[in-house]
């Protein structure tokens, strides 16, 4: 990141510091001057002195001064007030004189540490002689108005201590992310608080990072806060009020981690002449779900198609399927040659209309697909019924519900077969990629046989049934191995979206993702569908809110009302809640990106858009 301002000159003490060497990386260009002590000696005013002549900065953001280890600051406090008090206080004092914007980097201890959640104008007590220091820095750069004081509960990414306390909180944000939000906040000036969103404890958040990282106690070291969190509403206020025109606040797209990178990476290195990270993922995987099997394919309209393929489904059999789902429900058997039965979706869960069911399925009908849309769980136990009674495939398509749980059973463990997607627009991702799962080795064995060409167990050059090839790469399954490591974290954030919304939807009236006591929803995508007195164009609606980078999407249309079906049906409004959905339905951003302010923002527009569609 270049920072222009008109080529103002910037000039940065501690440039060699661990933060100066990752700003570097972030915040560049001939304008910005990184110094050393040999450059610029913070208690020498005369070394500043030359400096300031040499390079005439407009902006100076002080990073030099002494903090690890913490226990220097009280073993050695004359050196703790030369560098932090006096060297500030110099750095201040030549500011002042030439009228060169201050930039000084406290920290967040220099509050109590008591409570947590502490505002700019909360009253500071630090709790060790390293706060203290800081906190006598703070009081020279104050007697100068034009100065912005930054305080951080900043950490290096990944986490560098072997342990972390389990019972002390922060909010902590890593040193790459400050480096990107400095140049944002440059003309800024008074106090600011300097975070993340999230306070948590500090054990919680290495291990996040840092999977070796040990728990401790504060108990064990003096001088430490209990819950040092910051509040961060002005921080986000003045990015958001920045930055809420240019981002673009996109329907989904995945949260990649360390994790994800390292699996990759060992792949890279050992994983090109064998399928163990397929094998591994398909093993713990179907023991999340509680299954005795799990088939990794390229993607989960394979999964499917294998499953049908492996029924022997052919020309004249017939799969009822709900109207309201995406074409890759549906393709697989229009490929096999058979006929999909659209049948209607129930207006309270989205999902397949049982007593529709029972109107249509006949001696043809060989497998009934349920759909768990948007996460939401139908009424599965009375179609398990249904197909025992009537000798019919019992499938789940749950592409859209992982993490979804039906009293406590996660979505996939219902049907004969089930069926999970790793798009990459799904809870976790590969990029492209898909499972069955099942407890019937028959079809698994099957499904697994026709995945590879059809090719003999004793003779891999040898086939025995004619058969295309499904198999996924290893370079998929390390990916999506990595993103299942962090299962609950996403599912969390997932969550945290979706209360957002809720949050600050209610002004309006809304139907939300079936979500309560009995149904936990994996909240893949929030969607809401609008009560009909508004009598919302949902045409206008996305229209209006890409024009402020708004990238929300249609509820999924009818299949029935689609081309690519036209010929298996009649009626093309045959399936009037469907229909319904569609048109009053939105399916809202739902990136791991957005933030709480970020949500905000897009609701807030929602609901100026209806209030002004009722005047």
């Amino acid at each position: 990141m270049v920072f222009s301002s008109k080529l103002k000159k910037v000039i940065i003490t501690g440039g060699n510091s661990r933060f100066g060497k990752i700003l570097k990386k972030k915040f560049n260009g001939k304008n910005i001057i990184y110094t050393s002590k040999k450059d610029l000696n913070i208690l020498n005013l005369d070394s500043i002195d030359n400096s300031f002549n040499k390079h005439k900065p407009d902006y100076l953001i002080h990073l030099a001064s002494l903090s690890r280890p913490m226990e220097i600051h009280e073993e050695n406090i004359n050196l703790s007030i030369d560098i932090n008090i006096i060297g500030t206080a110099n750095i201040v004092k030549k500011c002042a004189e030439r009228n060169i914007k201050l930039i000084y980097f406290s920290t967040a201890y220099v509050y109590p540490g008591t409570r947590g959640n502490y505002y700019e104008n909360d009253s500071v007590k630090p709790i060790n002689n390293y706060a203290w220091s800081k906190l006598g820095g703070e009081t020279s750069v104050m007697l100068y108005k034009n100065s912005l004081i930054l305080r951080l509960a900043m950490t290096e990414y990944p986490f560098i201590h072997k342990k972390a306390f389990s019972d002390a909180k922060a909010n902590f944000i890593y040193a790459n992310e400050v480096a990107k939000i400095l140049p944002k906040i440059l003309n800024e000036k008074g106090i600011m608080n300097i975070g993340s969103l999230e306070t948590e404890s500090i054990y919680s958040f290495a291990k996040k990072s840092n999977s070796k990282v040990k728990p401790t106690s504060i108990k064990n070291v003096k001088y430490f806060p209990k819950d040092s969190s910051i509040n961060v509403e002005k921080l986000n206020n003045i990015i958001n009020r920045k930055e809420k025109l240019k981002k673009n606040f996109f329907a989904a797209g995945p949260s990649i981690s360390k994790i994800e990178r390292e699996t990759v990476e060992d792949m890279m290195f050992n994983g090109w002449d064998n399928y163990n990270y397929v094998e591994k993922f398909e093993l713990e995987f179907a023991k999340y779900h509680k299954r005795k099997y799990c088939l990794m394919t390229p993607n989960c309209t394979l999964a499917i198609y294998l499953t049908l393929k492996s029924i022997n489904l052919k020309s004249g059999d017939e799969v009822i399927v709900p109207d309201s789902t995406w074409t890759a429900t549906v393709s697989p058997i229009v490929e096999c040659g058979a006929t999909p039965i659209f049948v209607d979706v129930n207006k309270s869960n989205w999902c397949i209309n049982i007593n529709q069911i029972k109107k249509k399925i006949n001696k043809k009908t060989k497998a009934i697909i349920c759909v768990d849309l948007f996460g939401n769980i139908g009424e599965v136990n009375e179609l398990k019924k249904i197909c025992k009674k009537n000798s019919v495939l019992f499938l789940e398509d749950a592409a859209e519900a992982l993490g979804s749980k039906l009293r406590g059973v996660k979505a996939g463990k219902f049907g004969d077969v089930s069926f999970h997607s790793f798009h990459r627009t799904k809870t976790i991702t590969s990029g492209e990629g898909g499972v069955l799962l099942t407890d019937n080795k028959i079809i698994f064995d099957k499904a697994k046989h026709l995945r590879d060409l059809g090719r003999s167990n004793r003779n891999s050059y040898f086939a025995e049934t004619s058969s295309l090839k499904f198999m996924p790469s290893n370079l998929q399954a390390a990916m999506v191995y990595g993103q299942f490591k962090r299962i609950d974290e996403l599912l969390r954030i997932k969550r945290e979206i979706f209360k957002s919304y809720k949050k600050y939807l209610k002004s309006i009236n809304v139907k939300f993702n079936y979500d309560n006591k009995k149904i936990e929803n994996g909240l893949w995508a929030t969607v809401i569908n609008f009560d009909l007195k508004y009598k919302i164009n949902i045409i206008k609606l996305i229209k209006f809110l890409k024009n402020k980078n708004i990238y929300a999407r249609l509820f999924f249309s009818p299949l029935s009302s689609q081309n690519a079906y036209k010929k298996y049906v009649k009626n093309k409004k045959i399936n009037p809640i469907s229909h319904e959905l569609y048109e009053n339905s939105l399916v809202l951003p739902s990136h791991y990106n957005l933030n709480d302010l970020d949500i905000k923002f897009i609701s807030n527009n929602i609901i100026k858009f209806v209030k002004s569609s009722k005047t």
